[in-house]
């Protein structure tokens, strides 16, 4: 009879019209005895009938309450009845009976997405729990899968909650019609990424204060993104982007996928095209400290900032299923579809390299492979290439952008080129690539740049080193050893001087395309190299250049970018520039770099040579007194007996 009131009672209060508003605190009482009067009726008829009441009940789905908080109170509420029912058996009617009782209560006259609250909230409490028996719980997995099939195929609803969705048996799941739902939740609904709006409502709020920008903790924007990031589904977006993967690997349809990418590359751009118009996207991260006020450094920045970063993850997360799709699929890589999509998630990419920045490309391995897999496949394809370098190249080529974030797109450009200068034609890598490289390879005061300094000198021995472009290498090679020596070592280390001559040398010399059009070049860029570590300083490096380098001079380190090319040198070559190298190395007045330079010679001679070059040493080392010049002025030291063991 106690239990036939708390029936008749709850009933009362589901028929009441905001009863249970799951907004409203006070509406948790409701939500708790529903729960709890399931769990203890025995009577099969009563269960279903609570149970459609609480899937239909205006006063839980009132059409202005909160869905997604609604739907995961009715969700909790089945869970924890279930769970109730575990804990009390050997009533009268057993754990099976209750649950086909419940399930049953799922009728017609309940939407079929509603039917996924009742099924999910039973499969998780069995998967804390482990208390239904296989074939029970297999029954219920494939209503479970029936439901989802029906309410994606009927478009009942386009939000579904990540916490269902996650316990689907995503195999036997229509995938395909699966996705672009998953897609709206994530990027378009008002739960999820707003389309990217989110970020407009920040800008209204940020001031400066005494030269400094102030986004208050207190401002209107800031607790609502604080609200917004606290919500299920923001908590819950890497399941759905799991789940995105998932449907991703088992779609069939090419255009399904198509229309995927098509949204997330929309959503990049509103993102980017957001961020640009917001007071934060000007301030580099190194400069944060002296142009950001503390408070919005260690309270609000942090929150817009892991946001962010959660679109970032969670898009890589599903682009990097898409992209082994394509790669492993020869229609999907193929010429009809797999330009396209490289070309696209490359642009994405781009337009998430804002966040990417912040964070390093190589932070996570998961955006590498998504990066550089797109790239292999998108460079097999000349023309949509030679398309994507153009689209991607800065508007004003042979300038520095105004603002961040265009210069951060430079920097992209950048990155990217550099893989694409060996399969470009030389006229696009001269119209396009140099122009906009050329203005990155002096250095700048400004710290923010430096990043493009490097990638921009990456990308110069990349166009150097391009059988394609080999024309336009030779033509440039001059320029370019007059640059290295200009920013060495004020601001190019020791390290990328060694690899940018190191560089020069192999490209210049046999076999590549640059020897047969200038034969003699590699012997010339030794004898500037052998010049320059004559009249180089002898100081010590400054620490902070290259710690690699702590102790040598910039005598020395071109010394050792000399030693480096030897491997590459053409035999003759070589075997000319063996004694110029010892001379040079017994010119260096410090013992310590002397030593240094020594053991590196003796590196390459006996471990870094192929047969041919390696009999070419042997033969000097031996005969022609190499052996002796090397040695030449060593006392008694360890060092000397260091090269003796190694002979």
């Amino acid at each position: 009879m106690v239990v036939d009131r708390r029936l008749d009672n709850i009933l009362r209060i589901l028929l009441q019209p905001g009863a249970a508003d799951p907004n409203n605190a006070d509406a948790s009482s409701v939500y708790a005895s529903a729960a709890t009067v399931l769990a203890t009726l025995t009577n099969p008829l009563n269960v279903s009938l609570l149970s459609t009441q609480i899937l239909i009940s205006p006063a839980i789905w009132e059409e202005n309450f909160d869905g997604l908080k609604a739907g995961l109170r009715v969700f909790g509420v089945f869970q924890s009845a279930t769970v109730g029912k575990f804990e009390t058996q050997g009533s009268i009617l057993s754990v099976e009976e209750w649950i086909s009782a419940l399930v049953r209560g799922a009728n017609n006259n309940v939407p079929r997405w509603k039917h996924l609250l009742l099924l999910g909230g039973v499969l998780s409490a069995d998967q804390e729990r482990s208390q239904l028996p296989r074939v029970t719980r297999t029954s219920l997995e494939q209503a479970f899968c029936r439901a989802v099939n029906l309410s994606v195929e009927s478009n009942a609803r386009h939000e579904l909650e990540a916490d269902v969705l996650s316990l689907q048996k995503r195999l036997s799941t229509t995938m395909q019609a699966l996705l672009p739902v998953i897609v709206k939740s994530m990027y378009n609904s008002r739960e999820g990424f707003q389309s990217g709006y989110f970020l407009s409502t920040i800008d209204h709020d940020i001031m400066t204060i005494e030269g400094k920008l102030v986004w208050p903790s207190k401002s209107n924007s800031f607790l609502e993104l604080q609200q917004r990031s606290g919500r299920p589904l923001f908590a819950a977006m890497s399941g759905l982007a799991r789940l995105a993967a998932a449907s991703i690997r088992h779609s069939q349809d090419p255009m399904v996928l198509h229309q995927f990418v098509d949204s997330l590359w929309g959503f990049s751009q509103v993102l980017s095209a957001q961020w640009k118009m917001n007071g934060l996207s000007e301030i580099p991260m190194s400069e944060e400290k002296n142009r950001v006020d503390e408070e919005s450094l260690k309270a609000t920045l942090p929150v817009v900032w892991q946001i962010l970063k959660a679109i970032l993850f969670g898009s890589t997360m599903i682009l990097q299923e898409l992209t082994a799709r394509i790669a492993e699929s020869p229609l999907l890589s193929g010429p009809d579809h797999g330009p396209t999509f490289s070309s696209k998630i490359l642009l994405i990419l781009r337009n998430f390299y804002f966040i990417t920045s912040r964070l390093g490309p190589n932070a996570f391995s998961s955006y590498n492979f998504v990066y550089l897999s797109a790239i292999d496949i998108l460079t097999t394809y000349p023309i949509p290439s030679e398309k994507f370098i153009i689209d991607i190249a800065p508007a004003q080529a042979g300038t520095i952008p105004p603002t961040l974030p265009e210069r951060l797109f430079d920097l992209y450009f950048l990155n990217t080129v550099e893989h694409f200068t060996h399969s470009l034609p030389q006229k696009i890598n001269e119209e396009t690539t140099l122009p906009c490289t050329s203005v990155y390879l002096l250095p700048s005061s400004d710290a923010s740049l430096h990043a493009h300094f490097e990638s921009a000198h990456s990308v110069m021995l990349s166009i150097i080193g391009a059988p394609k472009s080999a024309d336009l290498g030779a033509r440039i090679l001059p320029f370019y050893v007059d640059t290295v020596f200009k920013t060495f070592p004020a601001s190019l280390s020791a390290r990328q001087f060694r690899l940018a001559f190191g560089t020069l040398i192999r490209e210049c010399s046999p076999p590549q395309a640059i020897s047969s059009l200038q034969p003699h070049l590699a012997e010339v860029i030794m004898e500037i190299l052998a010049e320059r570590a004559k009249i180089a300083s002898t100081e010590p490096l400054d620490n902070k250049v290259d710690e690699g380098a702590v102790g040598l001079s910039e005598k020395d380190v071109c010394i050792l970018a000399l030693i480096d090319g030897l491997p590459a040198m053409e035999v003759g070559v070589m075997e000319r520039w063996l004694d110029p190298t010892a001379d040079l190395l017994n010119s260096v007045g410090n013992e310590g770099s002397k030593g240094r330079i020594r053991e590196r010679f003796w590196d390459v001679l006996s471990g870094e040579l192929d047969v041919e070059r390696a009999e070419v040493a042997v033969r000097w080392w031996t005969s022609a007194n190499g052996r002796d010049k090397v040695l030449l002025g060593l006392g008694k030291g360890e060092g000397v007996e260091g090269i003796r063991a190694m002979l």
